[in-house]
């Protein structure tokens, strides 16, 4: 008997490879804590030393280590919002983790925290410690003053799942703000900051601070095979639009999957088919729209409303262009079994998603 779709957990290492890798459990917010940029202190404030950000930042800006429900550890960097122990961070530092935890910064204990809100289509979300003893609202500017050739600092905890978290510490690189207002389309994110800071894994998430020492956006990396010292941080104008909202406990553009343009490295390590013009399922939360449709982990998306989908920006364009209730049409080639023989092979699959 074949043809039966089943529960298939394809290769379960496939966490452990992901390079943008949605996150589980819900919370609350308090919407009377969110934090605004003072306006009068923004234009009083003056140009600091770079020797002075890391002192300034080191109970601001936070390490994050993430453990995946399919195996594997990934770590991103986040940025203190308020007393109440809220971190914002970037949507694919706590995507498909099982749970995760918030380096303390004095005592190096970890701290565990929840998913309060989040928004992969503008890669961000607020978790919240539990205990937000020790740690202190960073300080928020505005692009008010920020230009082209603008120098701005990248604080965070670059480093890979491979090495020893438990010496990790805050660094710091530096450079200049080459666009203001740029794309970027992996995310299909609009005016981002583009600079040429240099960015490492781990530090996605990390405050970009000016030269007053305030931040003026959120980190994330950038993705060229091609150019080096292309990085881009989402405007924390553009951030405070979102998590003002993720802080009253809302998903924004969710569907609960995460994934990754196709390779032909995936085919030769893990057999998942290549198809240049496709998306992996990376990772789908539970009780989400995805996951009520029946996609797994190691499916294909092909496209979406018969829109192409290779990247998380290609899928985000069709969500952000429906409302909430709207139903939107999935279509790929999904993992199947045959029970008869244990083998598991793709066949074509599509469904419905009613959005959130």
């Amino acid at each position: 008997m074949i043809d039966r779709r089943i529960r298939v957990y394809v290769c379960g290492g496939i966490a452990a490879i992901s390079l943008i890798a949605a996150a589980a459990c819900g919370g609350g917010g308090d919407p009377e804590s969110m934090p605004t940029p003072d306006a009068e202190q923004t234009a009083a404030a003056s140009e600091i030393s770079s020797e002075e950000i890391i002192p300034l930042y080191k109970n601001s800006a936070v390490f994050i280590v993430a453990d995946g429900f399919y195996g594997g550890r990934k770590s991103g960097t986040g940025i203190v919002l308020d007393a109440e122990g809220h971190v914002l961070t970037n949507n694919h530092v706590v995507d498909g983790a099982a749970s995760f935890v918030v380096r303390h910064p004095e005592s190096g204990r970890d701290v565990q925290a929840q998913i309060v809100g989040r928004s992969p289509c503008d890669d961000l979300a607020v978790i919240k410690l539990r205990d937000a003893s020790g740690f202190e609202p960073a300080q928020f500017g505005d692009l008010t003053a920020l230009k082209q050739g603008s120098r701005v600092y990248a604080v965070g905890f670059p480093g890979t799942p491979d090495q020893d978290f438990d010496n990790t510490e805050l660094s710091i690189t530096g450079g200049l703000v080459s666009k203001l207002g740029a794309q970027f389309e992996y995310f299909g994110l609009q005016n981002t900051i583009q600079t040429d800071t240099a960015l490492n894994h781990g530090n996605s998430g990390g405050p970009l601070i000016d030269k007053t020492g305030r931040v003026v956006g959120v980190n994330t990396l950038g993705f060229s095979d091609d150019l080096e010292n292309v990085n881009y941080a989402i405007s924390i104008d553009e951030a405070k639009l979102v998590y003002e909202q993720l802080l009253e406990g809302k998903d924004l553009n969710w569907v609960g999957v995460n994934i990754e343009p196709n390779s032909p490295e995936y085919e030769e390590q893990y057999g998942i088919p290549y198809y240049a013009d496709s998306a992996v399922i990376f990772g789908v939360d539970t009780n989400s729209p995805l996951r009520d449709a029946d996609w797994l982990p190691g499916d294909l998306i092909l496209a979406a409303e018969g829109k192409i989908v290779r990247t998380p920006g290609d899928l985000c364009s069709v969500i952000r262009s429906h409302r909430s209730g709207d139903n939107i049409l999935i279509e790929g080639y999904g993992v199947y079994v045959d029970q008869d023989t244990g083998e598991e092979y793709y066949d074509s699959y599509e469904s419905e998603l009613t959005l959130p």
